[in-house]
């Protein structure tokens, strides 16, 4: 390792910034980027990124990305960290750039991502100081209480304020950050604040916070054990088993379900928690399989099932280390036993200890309505092709031709995930991912952050056209060409608002706007959703015929393989 010369190491006798040291304790816990969109209250940052570069210790702080849009850059932060398991920096400006997170926060907050962010403040002070106002601007974004904007959908926030050493609320943040529940952490500190000469030595005594996740006691597991040999045909249902960047949940689930004779749920999953081509994947809606079951195991969901839908007869045990959901208002599902403490370690220790004969009569029972399901999805496929139809379906079929191991789906089609789930055949560990919450956009800088951080990969983002509309589609099309994060986006295009539609004429199906068309739900204009992608130099195509669908997602993974970000508009059958 090369020796460092004493301009490239601090000393106590060398004057740091407060900012200066923010960056580089960020870079020191393990932050590779900071995904920023800039404004007037990070100059003292700008400035000590810019001295770092210029003495030719730029690699001692995390990489700077602009980012046009802070939805996109937060959306970019969930996307890397969701992937990798490492969580990344997210810097922007102010009351009006934190707004402007926006759905991107909730989204991380209800999929448990851990995504630092770092505001500035409006100067506190006049004149008189570095960093003091000189603006009108200061005065219009100084406001009551700026973190009540977001603090709701965070873990932890706290403000920098001289002398303390910046690290110290780094680690902290960082700790909170991935300390289950995970989730975003919100840093705030003015200009004067990080402008302010501190003592060089850093205050930490130690770099690494480890939080492990513990199983169940000896007993516990003995009596999980009994119960499950005990019933006929166990159902395990999940949403995120296991860590998203890691293996071992799924091949954890994958091992038990086989020996204990289990059937698998995914129920709105944001990662791949089973092979969707398993013998056993009953599929994405509990309520239809109610009926087969004696015995079901919640492991690691939040909505283990819409009691609107159906409610099961069925005992059912909880297993998550967080069993009362303290971030949820309302949660009364009727369990019968709660577990609080790692899912994958429990069902580990449990598979060690069952008997894997007592297992025969559910993997008959879970053959059987495994096989006939798959049945009549072939069977509604079938039909769609052979009419010529271009459906949500088809195109998810299609995809096939183009997803192989190497490949990662970043989800958003919301009214077509259905077909996604049921009809792409994704079967590898970390190969699948979706928002986890409600805010629509989230797959255009998902993308480019998935891409950052997983490189050698295949990126294939599915998404909806009203979601498109919401990603801030010109923003991330630049950056993904800007980063070299190139990816292919599908967009799965049925010309209107679906979910608005289905929803209305769930509830009055009868009523003024049934017999009016539900006004609002469809797009009286077409839009070419291509075009967004053409402030760079793309691959773009839009797709009207299914019979072009394989040869179009084709040649558009062929850019992508050759580094050029490519947008495909499948413009499907409009939703009636």
């Amino acid at each position: 390792m090369e020796e460092r010369t004493d301009s490239q190491n601090p000393t106590d006798d060398d004057p740091m910034s407060a900012g200066e040291r923010l960056l580089r304790s960020l870079a020191d816990h393990g932050v590779s980027y900071i995904f920023g969109n800039l404004g007037t209250d990070h100059t003292p940052l700008l400035e000590a990124m810019a001295r770092l570069e210029r003495d030719g210790d730029g690699e001692e702080i995390p990489e700077l990305i602009t980012c046009p849009h802070e939805f996109v850059a937060m959306s970019v932060a969930h996307g890397y960290a969701v992937t990798t398991g490492e969580p990344q920096a997210v810097l922007v400006h102010v009351d009006v750039g934190t707004q402007n997170l926006g759905a991107a926060m909730h989204n991380a907050h209800r999929a448990n991502v851990p995504v630092f962010i770092i505001s500035g403040l409006a100067p506190v002070t006049e004149s008189g100081h570095p960093g003091s106002r000189d603006h009108a601007i200061h005065y219009v974004q100084d406001v009551f209480d700026q973190p009540a904007i977001v603090e709701e959908y965070c873990r932890w926030e706290g403000e920098y304020q001289p002398p303390a050493d910046p690290d110290r609320l780094v680690a902290r943040g960082l700790e909170r950050a991935q300390t289950v529940p995970e989730g975003p952490v919100y840093l705030t500190a003015s200009r004067e604040a990080l402008e302010t000469e501190i003592d060089p030595a850093p205050s930490r005594t130690n770099l690494e916070t480890v939080s492990q996740r513990t199983g169940a006691d000896a007993e516990t597991v003995e009596t999980l054990t009994d119960r499950i040999e005990d019933a006929t045909a166990p159902l395990v249902i999940t949403s995120r088993i296991g860590s998203p960047a890691s293996a071992r949940g799924l091949e954890t689930l994958v091992e038990f379900a086989e020996t204990a004779g289990a059937g698998v749920v995914e129920h709105v999953p944001t990662h791949l928690c089973f092979p969707r081509d398993h013998e056993f994947h009953a599929g994405y809606e509990p309520t239809a399989v109610f009926d087969e079951t004696d015995l079901i195991v919640v492991a690691d969901t939040d909505i283990p099932w819409v009691p609107a839908r159906g409610t099961p007869d069925a005992p059912v045990i909880q297993l998550d280390v967080d069993p009362t959901k303290r971030l949820y208002p309302q949660w009364d599902f009727p369990i019968s036993r709660t577990v609080r403490a790692d899912a994958t370690a429990i069902l580990e220790d449990v598979t060690e200890r069952l008997d894997p004969a007592a297992g025969d009569d559910g993997r008959d029972r879970w053959r059987r309505v495994v096989a006939e399901r798959r049945e009549e999805q072939r069977d509604k496929l079938a039909d769609q092709k052979s009419s010529d139809r271009l459906t949500p379906a088809v195109l998810s079929d299609a995809l096939n031709h183009v997803v192989d191991e190497s490949t990662i789906v970043i989800e958003d089609t919301v009214t077509s995930r259905g077909t996604v789930l049921d009809y792409l055949e994704l079967t590898e560990p970390r190969s699948y991912y979706q928002k986890g919450g409600a805010g629509l956009g989230w797959t255009g800088g998902a993308a480019v952050g998935t891409s950052l951080g997983r490189p050698d990969d295949r990126i294939i983002s599915l998404v909806g056209d009203g979601s498109y509309f919401f990603s801030i589609p010109t923003a991330w099309n630049w950056l993904s060409a800007t980063a070299d994060a190139p990816s292919l986006t599908v967009i799965y295009n049925n010309s209107g608002w679906n979910a608005v539609k289905t929803s209305t004429l769930s509830e009055h199906p009868d009523g003024a706007a049934a017999d009016d068309g539900v006004p609002g739900s469809v797009f009286e204009r077409s839009a070419d959703l291509t075009a967004p992608a053409n402030v760079v130099d793309a691959h773009t195509d839009t797709v009207t015929d299914p019979d072009r669908l394989v040869e179009a997602l084709e040649a558009g993974v062929e850019a992508v393989d050759d580094g050029t970000h490519a947008v495909i508009d499948v413009r499907l059958e409009p939703i009636s």
